[in-house]
């Protein structure tokens, strides 16, 4: 098993910390002492708290991007690719907890800096529901059905953050059947 790099520590940490804390209250002396090492250590990796907040957006957000986008293009039937991007994006929020609340905390916050990105996770998910459009299966305006299969996903996460399900619970079955039937 290799050991991690500071590098890698100092990501992990700020991530923690940006989604704990937030990413304004976070000081790179927080980040530093969560890490165990100097600010000047901080430093020599990244320039500024800045360029780890966007780097860190940038990776997991292309991360989620690539494993949406690998069931978009499938060779499968529009409705289980449809259920598997369900299951896809609920996957990678309980796999990465704090990844995914930093990913919403960015889009509340940042919201100007997310346009110069590309492969965002709602291209994906857009591409699929345009397929779906196209096909005649899904039949209300492209915005809308983005916001209720992006909302509902992140409206269960929340439910299972904050204690009020278990994530036992959570049938994603079910949940992409809801999903299907508001958009069809």
């Amino acid at each position: 098993m290799r050991r991690k790099g500071t590098k890698e520590k100092i990501l992990e940490a700020s991530l923690r910390l940006f989604s704990e804390k937030g990413i304004r209250e976070t000081t790179i002396k927080d980040i530093a002492k969560e890490v165990g090492i100097t600010e000047g250590a901080i430093y020599r990796h990244f320039k500024s708290k800045e360029e780890i907040v966007l780097g860190l957006f940038s990776s997991y957000s292309e991360e989620l991007y690539n494993r949406l986008i690998s069931v978009v293009k499938e060779e499968a039937p529009y409705k289980e690719r449809f259920y598997k991007a369900v299951e896809t994006f609920l996957s990678f929020a309980f796999e990465n907890p704090s990844a995914f609340k930093y990913l919403n905390i960015f889009h509340y916050l940042r919201a100007e800096d997310i346009k110069g990105f590309e492969r965002l996770p709602k291209d994906a998910l857009l591409e699929l529901i345009e397929s779906g459009i196209e096909e005649g299966l899904i039949k209300i305006r492209k915005e809308y059905a983005l916001a209720v299969f992006v909302g509902t996903l992140e409206r269960i996460f929340l439910l299972v953050d904050v204690g009020l399900i278990g994530k036992e619970e959570v049938k994603t079955e079910e949940i992409a059947n809801i999903i299907w039937k508001a958009l069809s």
